[in-house]
């Protein structure tokens, strides 16, 4: 894991040393701004270099400036042109010689005098000399087994799944996130909506089909001529009339007769009457004729018809609300939200304001239409407060040792929630990650000196990892850890859990 840190301009060595020293990781990459003129300097690097040595840190510079760059090459410093590619990268400083100061023709002391040759002196002289150069080698090979060697392990700890099935109330009375009674704030949103819905009526009835129909006879009354026009009414005369007209003009010879068709005024099977039951007429025309049917009328029926109930528009009305629940009401609402907030499901409700059936209760119709404006309402729920309350809730189930994956907790919304006054009483099922808690310090001191294989045998038998432990040393080939600490990284990285 690494850690960046932004340098200001005007920063010198000793206050980039006290940031170094309160970093939290051994590795550090420091963000180099323009204008710099410590890092821009030689001295100024080999100190930086210096210092990072002094810590047994690893550090690395994130600058644009060519200059910079050149001067972290030259004093083994790993440097980068964006933060992004120095938070990919594994980086690792590179061993450098610091400067000699060598001395010139100008500062070269005087030849000395030709000495007398002491051959007992030079072999002493020589042994010294070959005891310092020994002791050299060994320091520079001692040097290099300690200093040398780094080492990165990668750990990937197991996550245990924790699931907890609760009810939660959704307070739109509350501000804050109180874990102890399970209670979350909402925000209440209000909107007008409308919607229309149709509903095949589902009940029959009977009603009068076609009209009857045959044919009276008039006898003319008068000596002369006369006409029966089209559309007189003639009608039974016993009980309760049955009507009919004529449709067609008949012409009454003197004292003669003529046949004339009719129908029976009222559709249905009233108007099938007997024979000889039409026997009267209706205005001035009764004072000049007689009628009479000498066959009975018929043609007269029923027809079955769907009609709307009092239980169709009962029934409409509960589809179009549920639909408008669904659809109009939640999308409408959530045009609503602010960021990060979502409609609690369960907290939706419409309160119709008007409503028109275009149809009445018994009139035939084969579809009832209903058209209703209403106001919705719901609760808006920010994600950040619910996965706080999940948190607060699932710590309690924590073992010793385990903490919670940060993105690794999920709340799902169960069905039955309901309304107590204001509050939503919300039952959700929660569900959480935790990993355990590694101490990086602990790790190292493990594996500090190990062999790569009986590292990892240290390290799979005291934790439990997803996967196998990775351990990179530098230089390719060694096979044991460094023993100094410092000169071991050891990175912890969360396991990735589906969502």
């Amino acid at each position: 894991m690494h850690q960046i840190i932004q340098l200001k301009p005007e920063d010198d060595i000793p206050a980039i040393r006290a940031r170094l020293e309160a970093a939290e990781f051994a590795h550090v990459a420091l963000a180099v701004p323009r204008r710099c003129r410590l890092l821009q300097s030689v001295s100024g690097m080999q100190l930086l270099r210096r210092a990072a040595d002094d810590l047994g840190m690893q550090i690395a510079l994130v600058t644009h400036d060519e200059r910079v760059g050149e001067l972290a090459a030259e004093c083994g410093i790993p440097h980068f042109n964006s933060l992004k590619q120095a938070q990919r990268a594994h980086f690792q400083m590179q061993p450098f010689a610091r400067a000699i100061q060598v001395p010139t023709a100008d500062t070269l002391p005087p030849p000395p005098e030709a000495p007398t040759f002491n051959l007992v002196g030079k072999l002493i002289e020589w042994r010294i000399t070959l005891t310092l150069i020994a002791g050299a080698l060994l320091f520079l090979c001692v040097g290099a087994i300690l200093f040398v060697p780094t080492a990165q392990v990668y750990l990937v700890p197991a996550s245990v799944a924790l699931t907890a099935t609760t009810q939660i109330v959704v307070d739109s009375s509350t501000v804050d996130v109180q874990v102890n009674a399970r209670s979350i704030p909402a925000r209440r949103i209000i909107r007008e909506i409308s919607g229309t819905l149709a509903l095949r009526t589902s009940a029959t009835k009977t009603i009068p089909g076609a009209n009857s129909t045959g044919t009276v006879v008039f006898t003319n009354l008068r000596a002369e001529e006369t006409i029966v026009p089209m559309g007189t009414i003639v009608k039974t005369s016993a009980g309760v009339p049955i009507r009919f007209t004529t449709t067609a003009t008949a012409t009454l010879p003197a004292g003669g007769r003529a046949e004339a068709p009719i129908q029976a005024i009222d559709p249905g099977t009233s108007g099938n009457v007997k024979e000889l039951a039409i026997n009267a007429l209706e205005g001035s025309t009764a004072l000049a004729v007689r009628v009479i049917n000498t066959k009975p009328t018929a043609s007269g029926g029923v027809r079955a018809v769907r009609v709307v109930t009092e239980n169709d528009k009962k029934k409409l009305e509960e589809q179009l609300l549920a639909q408008m629940k669904q659809q109009p009401a939640l999308g409408v609402l959530q045009t609503a939200l602010k960021s990060g907030e979502f409609i609690m499901p369960d907290s939706v409700l419409v309160d119709p304001n008007d409503k028109f059936f275009d149809r009445a209760v018994d009139e035939p119709a084969d579809v009832l239409n209903l058209r209703m404006t209403a106001d919705a309402f719901g609760l808006g729920v920010d994600r950040e407060d619910l996965t706080a309350l999940a948190r607060g809730m699932l710590e309690s189930q924590l073992q010793a040792g385990y903490q919670l994956l940060p993105d690794g907790i999920k709340v799902e919304p169960l069905s039955g929630g309901k309304f107590q006054g204001i509050q939503l009483h919300q039952p959700v099922r929660l569900t959480g990650y935790a990993t355990p808690q590694l101490d990086p310090l602990k790790v190292t001191r493990a594996v500090q000196g190990k062999s790569v294989d009986d590292a990892k045998k240290i390290l799979v038998s005291s934790v439990q990892l997803a996967r196998p432990p990775e351990i990179r040393v530098t230089p390719p080939g060694w096979a044991w850890l460094p023993v100094v600490p410092f000169r071991i990284a050891v990175f912890i990285e969360p396991q990735a859990v589906s969502q």
